[in-house]
Formats: C-alpha cells, structure tokens, sequence
C-alpha cells in the first residue's frame, strides 16, 4: 500500500532566537515491511546546509544550523513510501533462556543492538517495580515471540489509554501504579518487562494510517506520531508488536526509527540561542495514495460512408 507522510514541526518563540543547531530523527529508512519511494526536509528559514547521515542505531538523521535571527522555525519532513501489505504469521521462536544463550555466541552489529536492548536505559531504568507487571504476565515456557505477544495483548486489556495522564517525562513507575498512558508509556512499560526476563527489546517509533468514521471526511493535520516495541530473536531477527491497539503493525504503519527508548529516536532536538519561551505546534498527516481509476475506451462508433446523390 502506497502512504503519503507529512510531518511538520513549528516553534514561535517570544522572543528572537540568534542561532539555532538541530538533529532531526524523522526520515524512514527501507526496512523489512517498507520501501521508501522518496522523501525530503525543508526548513524554514533555510539553513545553509542540511547534512544527512545515520546515527549509531542505524535511523537516518539530518544536521542543520540556523544562523539567522529568527521568531518562528518550522521544519518539515515529507515522505511517499509502500509498506507490504501481507504480514506473515510469526515463525517458530527459541525460549528465552535458549535465545540469551544463542545471543551470546553471536556477533555483528544486529546482534550488538540486541546486547544493548537488554540493559537498563535513561528511559527505561532499573528497579524491581516492574516485577509487578512480570508476574501478571509471566514467560511460562512460552517462546520469546510468543511471550511478547502475550504481553502486548495483557497490557493492552489491563492499561486505560489516556492521552491527558503523561508526558514525555513520566517515570513508568507512576504508569504502571495509575494503569493508564499513551503509546509511548506502554512501549516503555513492554521494554522493561521483556528486559527483565531477559528478553532483547527495542523501541520503535514511526506513524499508523488513521480512517475517519463512514461519511466523514478525515481533519489535515490531526494524525499523530505512534510507538511500539520490538523484541529479538536469535533466529529470525527484530519483529514488533504494538500493546496500544494489540495487533502486530501491518501495511498501515510506518516505521521512523529505533532505538533503546524514546531518547534515541527524539524526532527533534538541538540547541538554540535566545528565544524566551517557545510554543510548540506538530502536525502529521498519514494519507493512503489511491491510484486514478483506469479509463475505460468509449466504444467505437461506426460511421459508414455513402457516395453522393
């Protein structure tokens, strides 16, 4: 399925920003269930280069510095790609004391994020809180893909989804104690579960396509940026699961980024000079591209001749 993305960031600042120097972790990369078809940054004001490189997780970033005065930046980031629309069932896993010691024995880079996604990270600290969530879901001989699948589904019935609880700074110790949070609170909270019994797990942030209610028409600007988790298997790799909506992501998401947590796939952040207090503005569009109808030939018309009279 073809999917258009547009994702634009705008700041006001009360006051003037002199110089302004920026990381931007929004640009989809090709992956297993997607294929970039194109995609561009444009910033405003301009700056006078944007470099373009891959940060240390593999995500693709651009660097640019603002050296202008300026009140306003608006940065903006868009995207046409395909993702695949068959989401094959999920293959036969080790367990999870079989994968930690499959893991060891390996090397390469993919394994070397697996290493790193079972250690404590700044969002996702240690602490022996979330010994709760394990024991109401707990391995059980299941396989690793099996587990996280378990766990997805029980975080996703036993945790309100409420988007006034959190923000980006709320401990999972305080999500887990009110059951309630966002996509991003309930990755975190997989994260560190799966961590725990020593499973590898990763962050993963990217968009879902969003369908507005028959017969009404869907509001520009109100999508909204999604995360979920991915856990690893020895033997077939990363694949992801979605506690939010309990389904494994399929044709209508689109993947930005990965990391051990939300700080490594921050999708914009920098330093600026100046600026007062700013004010944030964020809006995601995720449209399904439908190809134009194949014309149908009108049928044609005979027309027979005759000689004058």
């Amino acid at each position: 399925m073809k999917l258009h993305v547009r994702h634009v960031t705008r700041y006001d600042y009360s006051q003037p920003v002199s110089q302004s120097v920026n990381q931007l972790c929004l640009i989809p990369d090709d992956g297993t269930h997607q294929n970039v078809l194109s995609s561009r940054v444009e910033v405003e004001p301009p700056p006078e280069t944007v470099a373009h490189g891959v940060d240390s997780w593999g995500n693709r970033v651009a660097r640019f510095g603002i050296d202008e005065p300026h009140r306003r930046c608006t940065v903006s980031v868009l995207t046409l790609l395909d993702t695949r629309d068959e989401l094959p069932p999920l293959p036969p896993s080790p367990g999870v004391e079989e994968n930690r010691t499959r893991l060891r024995e390996r090397g390469g880079a993919e394994s070397l994020m697996a290493h790193d996604c079972l250690l404590p990270s700044p969002y996702v600290p240690p602490g022996r809180e979330i010994d709760a969530l394990v024991a109401e879901c707990p391995p059980n001989g299941r396989s690793v893909l099996e587990h996280a699948d378990a766990l997805m589904s029980h975080i996703h019935a036993t945790f309100e989804y409420d988007p006034k609880f959190s923000t980006l700074v709320t401990p999972t110790t305080a999500v887990l104690a009110a059951r309630r949070g966002v996509c991003q609170d309930f990755a975190h909270l997989a994260i560190a579960a799966l961590r725990r019994v020593g499973v590898p797990a990763r962050y993963v942030s990217g968009y879902l396509e969003t369908l507005p209610p028959p017969g009404q028409k869907k509001l520009q600007g109100a999508d909204a940026s999604h995360a979920w988790f991915s856990v690893y298997d020895t033997r077939s790799g990363w694949h992801d699961f979605d506690p939010t909506n309990d389904k494994r992501p399929d044709h209508q998401y689109v993947v930005t980024a990965c990391g051990r947590d939300y700080g490594d796939v921050t999708p914009l952040k920098g330093i600026v000079y100046g600026g007062g207090t700013p004010r944030l503005r964020v809006e995601v569009d995720v449209d399904r591209v439908v190809p134009p109808s194949p014309v149908t030939p009108s049928p044609a018309v005979s027309v027979a001749s005759r000689d004058p009279d």
